[in-house]
């Protein structure tokens, strides 16, 4: 098996990180709050913007082939709280641990800021995949809003997960 490393990127790889974001919106359009239409059109200081925020998984080769941004609230009464967004491992590289490296360095790197006594994420509980892998790592499922997200014809539900740190 292909060894995947978790790295941070170089705001210069900005135009990798956008290709994957954009492919992963298309590929997986249910998975995203976020549209491909909406995001294509994002700048290139957008984007080096997003490389800051984010974790990738990248091949042997230096491809990359998976994504996950966390962000810290700089709310004043919202400071403690994390939260996850555009979650995604390339399709050809799923099965091979890739999810579980992101997802667990990223809260280890989010453990590390002293403030902070909770993640938050949302996932479409169609994502199998990734809302079993959050609750193995002990998310636990506090909201379900109806309806969401609407693509196309298809209505689509998403739970609000959280993790307490300890």
């Amino acid at each position: 098996m292909k060894m995947i490393e978790i790295k941070t990127l170089s705001p210069e790889r900005w135009r990798e990180a956008r290709d994957l974001r954009l492919r992963s919106l298309k590929t997986d359009p249910a998975a995203f709050g976020s549209s491909y239409e909406e995001e294509e059109k994002l700048s290139e200081s957008d984007w080096r913007e997003r490389t800051k925020n984010a974790l990738y998984a990248v091949s042997e080769e230096d491809k990359i082939v998976g994504s996950i941004t966390f962000i810290f609230s700089d709310r004043v009464k919202s400071k403690h709280i994390a939260n996850i967004y555009g979650f995604y491992v390339d399709q050809n590289f799923r099965g091979r641990g890739a999810g579980r490296m992101l997802l667990e360095k990223a809260l280890e790197l989010i453990r590390k800021n002293q403030n902070i006594v909770k993640v938050k994420l949302m996932v479409n509980p169609r994502q199998e995949a990734a809302f079993a892998l959050y609750k193995s790592v002990g998310f636990v499922i506090v909201g379900e809003m109806k309806k969401e997200m609407k693509i196309g014809d298809t209505f689509y539900d998403e739970f609000a997960m959280e993790k307490m740190l300890d």
